[in-house]
């Protein structure tokens, strides 16, 4: 039987704006699993992504994050299809950080 632990909530720690053009931003969220640990994640849109690596002033051009999750929106029901499936497939405790002690 596998012990690992499981998804159990999850919430955002940023506010969520709609959209606007040229918004490049990322939204942080936590992730709560059965063992009571806590882990966050990063969640950006496509959009977001491009509009972050397009801006001119960007050093270095790219970024590389283990704890990058790409969303199609920040609606609910869509981030918590892809955490749900993540979590199925065990690759949520990938896709996250501990909290530093």
């Amino acid at each position: 039987m596998n012990s690992r632990p499981r998804l159990v909530s999850w919430h955002f720690d940023d506010e969520v704006r709609s959209d606007q053009p040229g918004e490049w931003n990322w939204i942080e969220i936590t992730i709560v699993f059965t063992d009571g640990s806590r882990r966050w994640s990063i969640l950006y849109t496509p959009e977001r992504l491009l509009n972050n690596l397009s801006r001119p002033d960007i050093d270095p051009p790219g970024l590389h994050m283990q704890q990058l999750i790409v969303v199609r929106s920040y609606d609910v029901n869509d981030i918590e299809r892809v955490l749900n499936v993540f979590d199925e497939e065990d690759e949520l405790i990938e896709a996250s950080r501990e909290y530093p002690e």
